[in-house]
Order: C-alpha cells, then structure tokens, then sequence
C-alpha cells in the first residue's frame, strides 16, 4: 500500500496562497504555451519587432522582481510562455515565411541547384521524395556565384531513382516553385503544413538527371542513426510478403511510407492505426528489457552494491538507450512523447522524486513544443496526447479493480483483461473526435481487435522485432531467423486486421466536425463524466494536503462550487452544438439558394452543385494522371463534402473518361451513397474508366443510356432543371469520337432565371456541332470555360451563343499551357468577369431569388 504523506496544515494554508496554487505546475504552463502559439498562428508578431522585446522584457523583469522580493510568481511565468509559444510560432508564418531571401528564385527560372538529403527519401509509386537543406542556388551572369538560402526545399524525384540517403549532396538544374495549395473553403492548408516544416519551395526532377556530388560518410550522430536505420531495413527486406516487410519496417524504425493505402485503411477500420505508429509500448518496451539487463551487469559490482545504486545506474544508463532507440525510430511525436514520459520516469526513480502522470504528461508536451513549436499542429501529437489524457482522467474517475493479495489466477487475469479494454475504450473515446476530423473514420470494433492485437503485435512482435535487430550486428543469419519468424506472426496479425475491417458495420465514415463543434464535444467528453463521479464523491474525499481539500477545510463545499462550473460549461457546449445543428439542417435541407462550387482541383474539373431541398449533383471529379501519385477524390474532394456534411449525392455526373476529370470519382463512387450517375457511355482504354463501369455496376448504381436523357429536361427540384445538349442523340458508343474532349457532355442548369453551362473540354469542333444542336439555348449566366481555357475551344461563335456573364476557369499552368493567354485576353475583350481556380481558388457562386452572387476563395479580384 501507498504510504500518505502527514496532514500540514501550515504547508497546505501556504499551498493556498492566491498565486502559488500549482498543485502541478507543469500544466498550466503548458496550457499558456498552447495559448501563445495558438495566438501567434493567427497574429503573427516577428522576434525582431520592438513589441516583441517589450513584452519579453516585462514579463522577465517581473519573473525576476517577484523572486527577489519573494512575491508570489503565478501570473509571471504564464505570462511569460505565453509570449514565448507566440513569438516562437510566428517565425513559421507569413510575413515572416517564406524568407525574403528566397523570393527573387521563386520566378520559375531554372537553376544549378544543390542540397544536402536531410532525412531518410519516402517513395510513393514511381516517385521518391526527400527534403534537401543547406541549400545553394548557382547564380549565372558575367560573375557566376553561390548563393546560400534558409530553410529546406522538397524534391520530388521521377523514375528509378539512384541510392539517395540522408548525408547526400544533390545536384539538380531545376526551377524552384513554391508550395501550391488547393484553395478549397475550410480545406487543408497544405502551404502552412510545409512552412511548420520549413520547407518553402519545391523541385522535381528525372532520377536520370540528378547528380549525387558527395555523400557524407562522417562520424556525426545523425549519420550513424541513419546508417542504422538503412542497415535494419536492408534486412527486413529479405522478408517476401510486402505487406508484412512494411508493417514490420514500421514497427522497428517507424517507416511507414511503404505501407500500401488499403492496408492502411484496413488499419483504421479495424480501430488499430495507432499500432503503426512508435509509441509508449515500443519505448517501454526496450526501457524494460535495458533496465534489466543492465541491472543484471552491474549486480556484481560491489562500489555500486555499497551505495545501493545499481538500479539507479541501469535506470540513468537506460535513458541512453532510450533514446537511442527514439532516434532509431525516427522521433515522430508520438515516439518524443513516449522518450520523454519514461525518461522523466527513470529521472524521477534516480533521484527518490515522487512520479505524477500528469505532470508528466504535460512535461513531455511542454518539451515538445519548447523545442517544435509546430508540432501542435501536428496529426500524431494531437493523437497521442488526446488518447493518454482521456487515459489518465478515465482512470483517474474509475480506475481499474485493485490488486488483492492471494488473488486467484482466474480472477487476475480477468482484471487485466477489464483493465486493459477500459484503457483501450478511454483511448478510442479520446481520439475518435480527432479522427473524424481528420480522417473521416470511426470504428465500433476497436476495442475487440485491441484485445486480440496489442498482445500479438505489441508483446511478441515487437520484442522479437528489436530483438532480431539487435542480432543482426552481431549475428546475421540469427537476425535473419528472427525477422522470419516476425513475418509468420504478422501475418496472422494482418489477417485478423483484414477479418475485422470486413466486418459490416464495424466502422463507418463520418462527416467532418468544426473547430467548434470539436470544441463541444471535448467540453461535453470532459464535464458530463467529471459531474457524474463529482456527484458520488464526498466532501471528505477531497484530499486535505491539495487545495481543494483545504478550500474545502476553511471554506465550505468546494465540489458544489466547481460542478456548478462544469455543469455551466456542459450546458453552454450542449446549447451550442445544439444550434450548431440546427444550422447545418437548415442549410442542408430546407434552405431556398442554389449553390454552385467550382473546386480547386488543380488542372481539371470538379464543381459541386447544392439545389434548394438538400439535393445535390457533382460534375467531374478532377484528377491526376495516376491516383496512386495523389488522389484527389479522396484528398481535395471528399474532403469538401464531408466538411459540408455530405455523405449522399443525387447525380454524379462524367463530362468524359480523361482522367483529370474522371480519376476523383472514383473514390467518390466508393464512399458516397450515390443516386445516379450520368455519362455518354463512350469507351475508353483505361484501367480507371474500368473500374468506374465495375464500381458503379457493384454497387448497384443507376446508370442509365445516354439517348435516355439526352435533350430531356431533367427536373430536380422546384425551378431547377438540367438539360444535356451533346453530344447528339444519334452519336452513341459505337460511333465515340476518336477524340475524346470532342465527346465531351454538354450540359445547362437552371434556377429562377439563372443558368450554368459545363461544356467539358469540347474544342472547337464540338462547339461548332453544339451551337448547330442548340443555338441560342446555350446562353447561360455562368460559364466554365471549355477545355480548361485550351486555345482549342472557346471559339467566338460559341461564345457569342452561350454571352456568359461569368466565366470559371479551372486550371493550373503546367505543361499544357492552360489557359491559353489568347482566350484569356479574348474573355477579356468581351467584358466577361473571368475567375481562375488557379488566382481565386474555389469559385462559389450563390443564387437566390434574382440575385446572383460570386465568391471566391482567395481574394484576389476578378479579371475583368
């Protein structure tokens, strides 16, 4: 049993003191920290400002006043990080970043560049990519010089990619671009993403074309970690199943990039992603088996034996290994958490200190974010704390049944079973909120497949994972043997992992929640269980050495006044998120305006209609040449509608099979409720136009013939009405063009008045036949330009049939030229108000009653 310290009264009236209440005091440290980075992502200030010295001058002289005239320091020191967590996090956003330094190479003239691989090269597909630092751009002219440049740049290597490793020096002759976003509302903000990285610019180039000028072989930590990490995964290469080598390059030094995206999302739905990821059963892991081990060597020292110090030696030498085997495993977030909590454990054991989880929680937070700011934006460190805090207050609320003496095997093994799910329950509980916003995933099975997983993966294959690292430079064949005998183990894990996420039911996709509406559900996740158990606890349980206890000595019922503060925030988050669904009904399904998106797809088309009644339609889906590369489906996409809360479209329809307006789709087909799905039938020799005919045939999705709608006015809801123009009736599969833009769907929406035209990429052909077909039915208010602005389309006489008011062009100048400058001037000419997806990012266009009125994403004016 716990021993408890003596009641002092004396000490615990100081305790109490207004300003010196800092029961643990590393937390609302962190808290403030949070608070300034959070400030400072929103309102950047520059260390370099005379506010900035101001406000750290202050807060430090008064930090250094209060100690001297022994004043009670609280508010100093929360201050003081606060300003700390807001200067620190202003030097990763603009105008700070990009460095000034770095514009004038931005202009998309090639360069003699060169850098140094600064971590391990990720592949994904025919791509390799990795992040070069120490750069330098070789300035031409009459006095060719070097130029050194800040911050890192990400290059993207195309092909068969040479032996690239961190220490590498490469050479490249490239432009350097800077970090493109899809400007979608409330989209992901990739731009911002690679500034907390320090990456401003990016380069692409062929593996053929690079040059490797000099590889570092050195003796620096960085390189001998690195060398370690290449030599482990050279061996877990041998291994034949892919899937199994991934998940176990995964597991030993955290390499995740070879994973492939359905065993991924198998993962996730079988609730066990965070096994993945290197975390506190990994570190505990080699802290455990370190500790012993070296204790067992130092048991026969006697200078240690006479000073009782020979587990405090092994657990000082095991931090050393601990960290070690963070490095090894690459110090992802959720590993530094990991080091940091068990390295704060071994400390508190070396030096007799009492051990307080959440104190040391938020110690390893706080050292997180002293030294990388960023990472509280950061996907892994979000999840980690958010599952071991839900942890440590679900324990705190209802901790696991006690260990009795002489207790029965049966009944020991049956409290570590309890015990174990409520942990895995407080988890799944704590990151599913975060998952959702992140990932759209939640899983009802999380907690069976823990059960039946963590042991297998986190007691038997990882230890022997590590194990057979560790022999693999002593004994090769013993290390071979053992990964081998890994291998066998996961693929019983993996095939339990595939049986479970094919379980009907067992996970479900789920809508994107808001900032806000996060904000609800944690408050309601903490206040509702914190009232229940509150109520159950008496007054005398409040322990009388803390403050409440002492509030509660001199000052009546402190429990009372703090349920009526939690009850208050719990109804407040209940009010809130009651009318913030009432919103999303309205707007969903009793609202009177026609909205129409046209996405930021990058080069292709993509644009989302919203019709009165909560009936939606999408046209085109955008897309890349190869979905493995970048999905935008399921990244640019998916995104936008779930953050809409959408998970059901009425009409999907396909302008044509190329795949910058096809490839989106598909992923959209396979995690949508879809209605209908419109498209000319016309054929295509592509793997993806395959899959979406077997997609919508598997899935039992009406899809009609093309003569069936052709012409027909197809109502969709009160004043709305589609009309398909082209191609002509008589133009079935049989007779597709060869050209595939010339078989391009032409169709018009219309709403009290207002109409859209989408003509797909017909070129000038094709526009000929549709002014023929329809004359001056074409005349629509809105335009999306034909063909992405190509100088192929947009010819005047089918200009002069459709006279837009508005026209939409989505692109993004690449190699294709798009738009063309010529159509663009001739847009121009005519007064259209012209919006680029490129420029303005998203264009929404909202008619309601007559009125018609266009917004884009980023405000950069239209081109008129």
């Amino acid at each position: 049993m716990t021993s408890v310290a003596p009641y002092d009264q004396k000490a615990a009236a100081a305790a109490i003191t207004p300003g010196r209440c800092y029961h643990r005091p590393v937390i609302p440290l962190l808290f403030s920290l949070i608070a300034g980075i959070l400030t400072g992502r929103h309102i950047p200030i520059s260390w370099l400002t005379p506010a900035a010295f101001l406000l750290v001058f202050i807060s430090m002289g008064w930090l250094v006043f209060s100690m001297i005239k022994k004043r009670p320091v609280a508010c100093a020191p929360i201050i003081l990080f606060f300003i700390l967590g807001w200067l620190a996090i202003s030097s990763f956003v603009p105008p700070a970043f990009p460095p000034e330094s770095v514009l004038p190479f931005m202009d998309g003239t090639p360069r003699k560049i060169s850098g140094t691989v600064v971590q391990p090269p990720v592949q994904a597909g025919f791509r390799t990519r990795c992040v070069l630092t120490d750069i330098e751009v070789h300035t031409g002219g009459d006095s060719p010089q070097r130029k050194a440049l800040p911050g890192n740049i990400q290059l993207t290597v195309y092909g068969d990619a040479p032996d690239i490793s961190p220490g590498a020096r490469i050479t490249i002759f490239r432009p350097i671009r800077p970090v493109r976003n899809f400007a979608n509302p409330g989209g992901f903000d990739y731009r911002r993403y690679m500034a907390y990285r320090n990456t401003w610019g990016t380069a692409w180039d062929s593996g053929k074309r690079i040059e490797i000028t000099t590889a570092e072989n050195g003796k620096s930590i960085l390189s001998v970690v690195s060398n370690v990490r290449m030599a482990i995964d050279r061996g877990i290469a041998t291994i034949n199943d892919e899937d199994t080598r991934a998940v176990l390059s995964a597991l030993i030094i955290g390499k995740k990039d070879r994973i492939s995206q359905e065993l991924r999302a198998s993962f996730n739905r079988a609730g066990v992603s965070h096994l993945l990821a290197i975390s506190g059963l990994h570190v505990g892991i080699v802290a455990t088996v370190s500790f012993f081990l070296i204790s067992i060597a130092l048991s026969r020292n006697t200078f240690l034996l006479k000073r009782a110090m020979v587990k405090k030696t092994g657990a000082l030498l095991s931090m050393l290994f601990v960290l070690a085997y963070g490095m090894i495993a690459g110090m992802s977030p959720s590993t530094q958490r990991a080091v940091i909590m068990i390295c704060i454990f071994l400390a508190a054991y070396v030096f007799d200190r009492q051990y307080n989880r959440a104190n040391t929680v938020a110690a390893a937070a706080l050292g997180i974010l002293v030294v990388s700011p960023q990472s509280l934006f950061d996907i892994s460190f979000q999840l980690s704390f958010a599952a071991v805090a839900a942890i440590l207050m679900g324990l705190y609320w209802l901790p696991v049944f006690p260990e009795t003496v002489d207790e029965p095997f049966r009944k020991r093994l049956l409290r570590v079973i309890a015990g174990f799910s409520w942990v895995s329950i407080l988890a799944i509980i704590g990151t599913t909120p975060l998952l959702a916003y992140y990932f759209n995933q939640a899983t009802l099975l999380g907690v069976i497949a823990n059960l039946l997983l963590v042991p297998l993966i986190g007691f038997i294959v990882v230890p022997l994972g590590l194990t057979s690292a560790l022999l693999y430079f002593v004994f090769k064949p013993a290390g071979l043997f053992g990964w081998s005998m890994a291998d066998t183990l996961l693929q019983a894990a993996l095939f339990i992992v595939n049986r479970i996420a094919d379980i009907p039911y067992g996970s479900f996709i789920t809508v994107t929640p808001s900032i806000l509406e996060l904000v609800c559900i944690y408050t309601l996740l903490i206040s509702v269980p914190t009232l229940f158990f509150i109520r159950k606890k008496k007054k005398s349980e409040a322990p009388p050495h803390t403050c409440a206890g002492m509030h509660a000595k001199n000052e009546g019922n402190p429990i009372l006044h703090y349920r009526r503060t939690i009850a208050a925030a719990a109804a407040i988050a209940a009010i809130v998120f009651a009318v913030d669904a009432a919103y999303w009904v309205h707007r969903r399904f009793f609202n009177t305006e026609l909205t129409v998106t046209y996405l930021d797809v990058g080069q292709g088309n993509a644009a989302f209609i919203e019709i009165p009644g909560g009936k939606t339609m999408l046209i085109d889906g955008g897309g890349f040449g190869d979905n493995a590369t970048f999905d935008v489906g399921a990244m640019v996409v998916a995104p936008y509608l779930w953050r809409n809360k959408i998970k059901s479209i009425d009409a999907v329809i396909l302008s044509h099979p190329h795949s910058d307006h096809l490839n989106g789709l598909l992923y959209i087909l396979d995690n949508f409720r879809i209605g209908k799905v419109i498209s000319t039938h016309f054929p295509a020799d592509s793997a993806n136009y395959r899959r979406f005919l077997e997609t919508i045939q598997n899935r039992g999705i009406d899809h009609p013939d093309f003569p069936d709608i052709h012409e027909e006015s197809i109502a969709i809801a009160d004043g709305a009405d589609l009309r398909i123009f082209y191609p002509a009736r008589s133009q079935t599969p049989e007779r597709a063009p060869a050209n595939l833009n010339n078989g391009s769907l032409v169709a018009k929406l219309s709403f009290n008045g207002t109409s859209f035209l989408f003509p797909g990429d017909v070129e000038s052909t094709s526009e000929a036949a549709v002014v023929a077909l329809a004359g001056q039915r074409l005349h629509s208010t809105v335009m999306l330009s034909p063909h992405h602005g190509s100088n192929t389309s947009s010819t005047p006489a089918f200009l002069d049939a459709v006279d837009p008011e508005v026209i939409v062009v989505s692109a993004r100048r690449d190699r294709f030229g798009f738009p063309s400058d010529d159509v663009m001037e001739r847009y121009i000419r005519r007064g259209y108000d012209v919006y680029q997806t490129e420029t303005h990012g998203a264009v929404k266009v909202i008619v309601k009653d007559d009125r018609v009125e266009v917004i884009p994403t980023l405000k950069a004016g239209k081109t008129d």
